[in-house]
């Protein structure tokens, strides 16, 4: 009995492992591999017929939207012109673009870029009063817009710098006062695939199996990125009201993906070189939104600092942060933020 025990731990062992493996790969993709990666499976005639058939169907992420930047042109972008053609880009979204606003953003939204009710392209095209060539141009826009968002939503972050950003989103305000995601990729938009397993169950499709996997992962990724901007804005929305770095709560990649339960590892392969537009218009990195050992040190200076009703010096701050927060900190460093403190009053 204990050897069948230990035999089960193993064989779970071993299956979280070639999961987390699998799952670390598909986070390792780049914006443009990943969004490759979609078009190629959504190619597929067995996602078509399974998406026709309403086995599979796009569950758009609670709170978000799609970001009307895409209707913007950025001819001045910093990118290889020998590997894209921007003239002729920059001509066909201009074309498609005068489509989708004749067709109205709504329709637009509901019919092309959501598609909730999984319409057929000529189902859109009667929808929208176009021809089924014209939703075609509009669906490889989006698709383009996708895989080229280096292109098409540019990142202003240290462009003079070997970091290359994605700009993923920004994060705006509702009628309401409420924080949204406004998201840049059309893939990201349309959410998670919704895969109804007891159809799948039922199909006799060696091809099947591969493809709920691959999608399975899709979904992992997009989940993982949703979820990490939603608890962002959850522990920061003074800072987003403010657009004050001094207002960010304390917040560790630690803290975050205990909250999510993933490993740290994959937070941090998540927010390396993403970055979002935050309220006040001004671009940051998601990293920008975890205090570093600098950070946590300052705060804890000053909630010391806030506790007390006289004027400590930097060794008695020292000596209490060292003893209610078990963390050491130099004199030096208390007495910098002390004086920084100061000179922002």
């Amino acid at each position: 009995m204990k050897n069948q025990l230990s035999q089960l731990t193993s064989l779970k062992t071993t299956i979280r492992q070639i999961l987390g493996t699998r799952l670390t790969n598909i986070i390792k993709l780049s914006e443009k591999e990943f969004n490759l990666l979609i078009k190629e499976l959504e190619s597929d005639p067995l996602f078509e017929k399974l998406r026709n058939e309403r086995i599979i169907r796009y569950k758009k992420f609670p709170n978000t939207g799609f970001s009307n930047a895409f209707l913007e042109f950025n001819e001045n972008i910093s990118i290889d012109h020998s590997i894209i053609d921007i003239g002729s880009i920059l001509e066909r979204k201009e074309e498609v673009i005068r489509k989708i606003k004749q067709i109205g953003i709504e329709d637009f939204k509901k019919h092309i870029l959501y598609n909730d009710d999984n319409l057929s392209y000529s189902e859109i095209a009667e929808k929208c009063k176009v021809t089924v060539d014209e939703v075609k141009k509009i669906i490889d826009l989006l698709n383009e817009i996708s895989i080229q968002s280096e292109f098409h939503n540019p990142s202003s972050i240290d462009i003079s710098s070997q970091i290359k950003y994605n700009k993923i989103a920004s994060i705006d305000k509702d009628e309401k006062g409420h924080f949204m995601i406004n998201l840049f990729s059309p893939n990201m938009v349309r959410g998670r695939y919704e895969l109804d397993y007891e159809k799948l169950k039922e199909i006799k499709n060696r091809k099947m199996q591969s493809l709920v996997n691959k999608l399975e992962l899709i979904n992992a990724r997009k989940t993982l990125i949703y979820q990490i901007l939603e608890k962002l804005i959850s522990h920061q929305k003074d800072f987003l009201a403010t657009g004050n770095f001094d207002n960010r709560r304390l917040l560790t990649q630690k803290d975050l993906s205990g909250e999510i339960n993933i490993d740290p590892s994959i937070v941090s392969r998540i927010i390396k070189n993403r970055s979002v537009v935050i309220p006040a218009g001004i671009e940051i990195s998601l990293q920008d939104f975890f205090s570093n050992k600098k950070d946590i040190k300052k705060l804890l200076t000053r909630k010391i600092i806030e506790k007390s009703k006289s004027k400590l010096s930097a060794e008695k701050i020292k000596q209490m942060i060292k003893k209610e927060f078990r963390v050491n900190i130099s004199r030096r460093s208390v007495a910098y933020y002390l004086e920084e403190f100061k000179l922002r009053k």
